[in-house]
C-alpha cells in the first residue's frame, strides 16, 4: 500500500469512526453494534478501493488499516467529544437528568441515581475513561468493518 493514500484513508475513516461517536444523536447509531466506529473502517477500504479498483487487499492489510483507522478514530474522538463538551457542556448527563426529571413517579433507586447525576463530580469532562474506551473499542470495530467491507467487495468481484 502507498503510504500517502493509507494515511489519507486512515485520517478519512478515523473521521468517520470519531464524528459517529462524538456528535450528539448521530451516536445513537452505535446503539447497533458500533455500526457507526465500524463504518470508519469501511470508509478507509473503500477510499482504497476507490483508487484502485483492481487492488486486491490481503488479511495484514486489512489488520493494519482496520487498527491503524481505530487508533486515529479514538484520537479524533477524544478531541471532538472535548470540543463537543466546550461548546454544549455535558449534554448526556443533562439529557439523562431531564428524562428523570419529566418522569410522573420516581423510582427509589433513580432518585439516588438524579442526586449523583446532579453532582459536580459528574458535571465534568470524562476525557481519560473516554479516550481509554476509545482506545479499546474503535480498532476492534474499525478492523471489523473493513474486514467486512473487503469480503463483500471480494465477493462482488470488485
Amino acid at each position: 500500500m502507498n503510504n500517502q493514500e493509507t494515511t489519507h484513508a486512515v485520517l478519512l475513516g478515523g473521521m468517520v469512526a470519531a464524528l459517529t461517536d462524538a456528535l450528539p444523536y448521530l451516536n445513537l447509531i452505535n446503539c447497533l453494534c458500533c455500526l457507526g466506529i465500524a463504518a470508519g473502517g469501511a470508509a478507509a477500504v473503500l477510499y482504497l478501493k476507490s483508487l484502485d479498483k483492481d487492488r486486491v487487499f490481503v488479511l495484514p492489510e486489512i489488520i493494519q488499516l482496520g487498527l491503524l483507522t481505530g487508533l486515529a478514530g479514538a484520537f479524533f474522538s477524544f478531541a471532538f467529544h472535548y470540543i463537543m463538551f466546550r461548546v454544549i457542556g455535558n449534554w448526556q448527563i443533562e439529557w439523562i437528568t431531564n428524562m428523570i426529571e419529566n418522569m410522573e413517579e420516581i423510582p427509589p433507586i433513580w432518585n439516588e441515581m438524579y442526586e449523583q447525576l446532579k453532582s459536580p463530580e459528574m458535571q465534568g469532562f470524562a476525557g481519560m475513561s473516554i479516550l481509554i474506551r476509545s482506545l479499546i473499542m474503535f480498532p476492534v470495530f474499525t478492523f471489523l468493518g473493513a474486514l467486512l467491507t473487503n469480503r463483500v467487495l471480494m465477493k462482488k468481484g470488485m
